[in-house]
């Protein structure tokens, strides 16, 4: 009975490292494609001009960028790490603290602008005049920019502490556990939390104001026609719910991978077999975290019908460009004949 317990015992452990294995060879790389992809798409949609003066689309399309960075820089050292026997972080002094930094940078960054397009939305669905002209294009230009030197600053101690011990690690003994906390924190639950908090407030101003209301009120003290004022409130609505479905998917990720993160920093170490799946558990929660960063396109493509109407006017406009650029030099080819 014993043997067959040690039997399906080990049979259940090299299913778990067989799967382990698959997952960080294959996911990475499903990953980047429906990510860089995805990135693309919300760059080409955020700029377009419906979009390209409304504080939380600029939030998004900033975020889209540094999403970008994230799976492109992360994903594909980790891939070339963990398959392709690419070690040069484990041999490189430089490669190993700027690898470090940028992985934890980047998407500290992203992850803060969404935070700041949550506190946008709340500020532009408040009945008060004051905070709703906080949502304004150029105080987003602005906010963004605090954003990234903040990340940058906040990060910095990574550049020191990190270094080849022998391998590319953080210093041991009290500093591993603060750094480790620092993501868990600064990177996980104090964005996230932030943006929950932010976005009951935000349900709850819609809630408790009436539209037609402050509508009537701006009419009466801005030059605009009501048909100007109703599609800028659509415009409104939509982003809102874009971000709060962001929100709410970006938590659940995110908290996901944090949890497990702090136990495997400060739980016990595991030994013998649990590593197997303590490697399995610690790969999986690392897709989860990646995937935060590729999910947005497809999450504002099901749920707004503006951002899938701008989506697809783009999409023509560059295909009409490309005909048309081919159709004149098939013209001037033509001539030169």
């Amino acid at each position: 009975m014993s043997n067959r317990n040690l039997s399906s015992s080990s049979l259940f452990l090299a299913t778990i490292d067989n799967i382990t294995f698959h997952m960080t060879y294959y996911g990475p790389i499903i990953l980047l494609i429906i990510g860089t992809i995805g990135c693309l798409c919300n760059f080409l949609t955020f700029t377009s001009r419906q979009l390209r003066e409304n504080s939380c689309a600029f939030y998004f399309l900033c975020s889209s960028i540094f999403e970008f960075l994230s799976i492109t820089f992360g994903l594909t050292s980790r891939l070339a790490a963990d398959h392709f026997d690419y070690n040069l972080q484990h041999t490189n002094r430089i490669f190993c603290k700027f690898r470090a930094y940028f992985v934890t940078t980047i998407p500290l960054i992203a992850t803060y602008l969404i935070l700041l397009s949550a506190i946008d939305r709340y500020m532009s669905s408040s009945i008060h005049v004051y905070l709703r002209s906080f949502s304004q294009i150029k105080i987003a230009y602005r906010n963004v920019l605090i954003v990234i030197i903040i990340g940058l600053i906040s990060c910095s101690h990574i550049l020191i502490s990190y270094d080849l011990r022998p391998k590319c690690a953080t210093l041991r003994g009290i500093y591993t556990i603060f750094d480790g906390m620092f993501v868990v924190f600064w990177v996980g639950l104090i964005p996230h939390i932030f943006m929950l908090i932010f976005g009951c407030m935000i349900l709850k101003n819609i809630r408790h104001t009436r539209q037609r209301r402050i509508i009537k009120m701006e009419i009466k003290h801005i030059n605009i026609n009501q048909n100007q004022h109703q599609n800028y409130h659509k415009t409104d609505a939509q982003l809102i719910l874009m971000m709060l479905v962001q929100i709410g998917l970006s938590s659940l990720l995110i908290l996901t991978r944090m949890i497990y993160y702090a136990y495997y920093i400060l739980g016990p170490l595991f030994t013998g077999d649990k590593k197997i799946i303590g490697s399995f558990l610690m790969s999986f929660t690392t897709l989860l975290y990646y995937t935060n960063y590729v999910k947005s396109f497809y999450i504002y493509t099901l749920t707004s019908q503006l951002f899938r109407t701008v989506f697809l006017q783009r999409i023509k406009e560059y295909i009409q460009k490309i005909c048309g650029t081919r159709s004149k030099r098939s013209v001037e080819l033509y001539r030169g004949k």
